[in-house]
């Protein structure tokens, strides 16, 4: 890929545009390539934006620990930036995330209801307890075994007087409330969690009780900075796997990013 080769991108959301084409630029370079990125003033020029918006894009991928800012202003693409998978899921969404590392997806939709959140719930979700929630719960299956459980809860209050049929809880809910409400997703806050395997877990996710498991509670928020889904992932450790960057700035957890351990045989 050649820097030359960038097109101009729509100023309405040139920051997060920027961030988003740069991050893609970085992660898709070969070996070979240089591991300096132009200057701030050849990448505006070729993107036809300004050096400010540039630079406001470069502090996030910096914060990222995707770059690094060297002596003479120089920009540098960091070893772990290098060394990460292009499987990395920005967005969220986990079937498209397994799809795109190349696995067979299937979806089991567990349970869909509607429920009244509890206080930790209502919490997280910035509503009242006792609100209505929609909760779904589905298994995700890579290459046909179980890679995934996870539960999506979304307030009420959000979905309106949207129309759902079975077919919905099998497709992405991210995409489903994109195209349906006023919401569109910004970035997530996520905590991971480890526990031990229960026996309800044991048999979703085909595994031994009190084996290691690890859980992401994951919050959604839209552009204007409201919560728009709370959601908890249950991951098994064969396929999915975490790598987290700490940056020397404060050793400050900076980037959360997925990598898949792909098989080579069963």
């Amino acid at each position: 890929m050649n820097i030359g080769d960038m097109h101009k991108i729509n100023k309405q959301t040139m920051v997060q545009q920027t961030i988003e084409y740069l991050r893609e630029y970085i992660l898709n370079m070969e070996n070979g390539d240089s591991s300096k990125l132009p200057s701030e003033g050849t990448i505006a020029k070729n993107m036809g934006i300004s050096r400010l918006t540039i630079r406001e894009a470069l502090k996030v991928l910096e914060n990222e620990g995707l770059i690094s800012k060297s002596q003479g202003s120089n920009t540098m693409i960091t070893t772990f930036a290098r060394k990460l998978s292009e499987n990395i899921d920005y967005t969220g969404e986990l079937g498209s995330f397994l799809k795109d590392c190349g696995y067979d997806l299937e979806v089991d939709v567990l349970s869909h209801k509607w429920d009244k959140a509890d206080e930790k719930t209502a919490q997280i979700l910035n509503i009242k307890r006792g609100e209505e929630i929609l909760i779904v719960e589905k298994i995700f299956f890579a290459d046909g075994k179980q890679a995934v459980y996870c539960i999506n809860r979304l307030p009420k209050k959000i979905l309106k007087d949207l129309d759902f049929s079975e077919e919905l809880f099998g497709q992405s809910m991210f995409d489903f409330i994109e195209e349906n409400t006023n919401f569109e997703f910004s970035h997530d806050y996520m905590e991971l969690i480890p526990e031990l395997v229960t026996k309800e877990l044991s048999e979703i996710l085909n595994l031994d009780i009190n084996s290691p498991l690890l859980r992401a509670d994951v919050i959604k928020y839209a552009t204007d900075g409201k919560v728009v889904m709370y959601n908890s992932e249950y991951y098994v450790d064969e396929l999915i796997r975490f790598n987290a960057l700490r940056s020397n700035y404060g050793a400050k957890l900076s980037k959360l990013g997925s990598s898949i351990n792909k098989r080579t045989g069963d």
